[in-house]
């Protein structure tokens, strides 16, 4: 007897497609949506046809007859297209006003709102667009968070999408216009910054030096835990939390406390400005460093326990450095 052999061939289908609006567009680590083709193949009724052989003739002879059946796969099912934009586009405050900036996910289709979705809220920076916040949608789709900024400010949102959701880039920016007071007006304002933490600081206005906008970026790490040997954007130690803010900046520093005290200029205490860098300890032996914020205070990754914040220069015997 002759056996015929039958061969199936089907179609298998994974792999990634790259998220065009992820944070990867914005400089940051690469994201990619899951893409998968599930297709069952082991029945006659899956095949949807039939497979005859091995055949016996009339006279006895054996003959081997092959009916093949060409198996489609099944139509990969499209994403949902998502649209996404900032809800007040065009908003003018004075420096450190709060205001609420708020987002908008929706069926792009549909119009309806998704919710419990996570949407990602990115500042630009001199060196790009940097995520600074995570959100949540509630039932209407909707999501915000209240910001207070010194200098002209632009903020828009990404979402990275789902396994049925088709990911998203705001189709729209907003820009927080700062307008600067009357020169009559007081010259300095509080400081800043977020997420309605009133913060008492003097930073000179407008703040467009190097040192103000740091004290600004800084202030935007708030809340962020200290972890030893951390160097951002979720975590910090004191020298970590210098080194990532002024990196937003541009500029280079190393990576420890001792090392950041030498490559910095020293400036006597009587005269330092916002974003002059306290170092606490002697040279060759400093074990701490803080952003300095004005009026006394300055931003700190403080310890294991604890989380960036503003807090008090709690010493008299510092040294300043400036970058």
């Amino acid at each position: 007897m002759t056996t015929g052999t039958v061969a199936v061939s089907g179609v298998a289908l994974a792999g990634c497609a790259t998220d065009v609006h992820a944070d990867q567009a914005r400089d940051e680590s690469t994201n990619t949506a899951p893409v998968t083709l599930a297709a069952q193949i082991g029945s006659r009724a899956a095949l949807g046809g039939s497979i005859a052989a091995a055949a016996i003739s009339s006279d006895g002879s054996v003959g081997t007859t092959l009916t093949t059946t060409t198996v489609d796969a099944p139509p990969l099912a499209g994403k949902v297209q998502v649209g996404l934009r900032v809800t007040n586009p065009n908003v003018t405050v004075t420096p450190n006003e709060p205001v609420d900036i708020g987002f908008s996910l929706f069926n792009e289709a549909t119009h309806e709102p998704l919710a419990n979705q996570l949407v990602k809220v990115q500042v630009k920076l001199p060196t790009g667009w940097a995520t600074f916040k995570h959100l949540y949608t509630n039932d209407q789709g909707y999501t915000s968070y209240t910001a207070r900024v010194l200098t002209t400010t632009n903020v828009t949102a990404i979402f990275d999408g789902t396994d049925a959701l088709q990911s998203a880039h705001s189709s729209n920016d907003a820009t927080l216009q700062v307008a600067q007071p009357a020169p009559a007006a007081a010259s300095r304002a509080r400081g800043a910054i977020i997420d309605n933490v009133s913060v008492d600081v003097d930073v000179p206005l407008p703040a467009n030096s190097i040192g103000e906008k740091a004290v600004y970026l800084a202030s935007l790490q708030a809340g962020k835990p200290y972890v030893y040997g951390a160097d951002g954007p979720s975590s910090f130690d004191c020298s970590g939390l210098v080194q990532y803010v002024y990196r937003q900046l541009g500029k280079t520093l190393p990576r420890t406390t001792d090392a950041q005290f030498a490559a910095t200029t020293r400036i006597s205490m009587y005269n330092k400005q916002p974003g002059d860098l306290i170092f606490l300890g002697t040279p060759g032996n400093i074990y701490h460093v803080g952003i300095y914020a004005g009026n006394g205070k300055m931003w700190v990754a403080p310890h294991t326990g604890d989380v960036v914040k503003l807090q008090s220069i709690y010493t008299t015997s510092y040294y300043v450095g400036r970058i």
